[in-house]
């Protein structure tokens, strides 16, 4: 199967020169979690995400925070290249680009999923088991926001377990829904300036650099209050085929494997399950 088959064609783009605050509100507007960033030529220079601009809220110029080393296909390529590209790179998509490296398309392991392993019913009798991730990041149902993206980001992770008092699954929250409920304001920092050894018996006082930067704020509230309840969940027995099917059906990306009662054991993430197009 060729990349250009199931690949998204003409994405949206961020052209250079641009500031976090652009990008922050283009994140809201689509409710994505990158983009292609390229010059003013259009050729492609790298990729933005939602996770970077987070990660840096003191930088504001957007080229600053550009990863530039993205993976990269062509229409005509075969999606097992594109899926190992984004297994060695450990990045959820590439960009298909032109002769001329000009973005023509993205194609996502959200793609893949959606429009290659939920419609293969050979997958049917090949398990998750081999796939899921056993390690696993949680927060506990009163973790402020703050906290809970800092978790989440820690983690490396796109979704993150709650947890109640007794470590029983009882929600997931995501970067779009931290996102959705924070707010971009512009707020007076300041800094202390330094002076050399041979200056310092000049000044009398401590003097400090003003300035204004984008930050986004939080509400005080528990993570609880806005994770997803209604926890769709796979079991280690489950087949590729049923969890793609789910993953599609509800929207998400990764899902909680469970034993017995409801023990957590493990994630299965969309990235997880897109290994077994290369062992076929």
């Amino acid at each position: 199967m060729r990349v250009k088959t199931l690949m998204t064609k003409d994405p949206v783009v961020i052209q250079l020169p641009a500031t976090r605050d652009y990008a922050l509100e283009l994140f809201k507007k689509h409710n994505v979690r990158s983009f292609p960033v390229v010059n003013k030529e259009g050729k492609l220079v790298g990729i933005i995400s939602i996770k970077n601009v987070l990660l840096n809220p003191d930088e504001d110029q957007l080229a600053m925070l550009v990863k530039r080393d993205v993976p990269t296909v062509k229409a005509n390529d075969d999606l097992k290249k594109a899926v190992r590209r984004m297994l060695e790179t450990d990045y959820r998509r590439v960009v298909v680009v032109d002769d001329e490296e000009k973005p023509i398309g993205i194609l996502t392991v959200g793609d893949i999923v959606r429009r290659y392993l939920a419609k293969n019913e050979k997958l049917k009798d090949i398990t998750i088991e081999p796939y899921y991730q056993r390690n696993v990041g949680v927060v506990w149902r009163g973790t402020p926001l703050k906290a809970s993206l800092k978790a989440l980001l820690l983690c490396n992770a796109m979704a993150i377990p709650v947890i109640d008092d007794e470590g029983n699954l009882i929600g997931m929250v995501d970067e779009t829904d931290l996102l959705k409920d924070g707010e971009v304001v512009r707020v007076m920092k300041q800094t202390a300036l330094s002076a050399s050894s041979e200056e310092d018996w000049i000044l009398e006082s401590n003097p400090t650099l003003l300035f204004e930067k984008a930050e986004l704020q939080l509400p005080q509230k528990p993570v609880e209050e806005i994770m997803n309840p209604n926890v769709v969940v796979a079991t280690p027995h489950m087949s590729v085929y049923e969890v793609a099917q789910k993953m599609v059906q509800h929207h998400i990306e990764q899902l909680p494997v469970i034993k017995g009662e409801g023990e957590l054991v493990g994630i299965v993430r969309d990235m997880d399950i897109i290994k077994v197009i290369l062992n076929k």
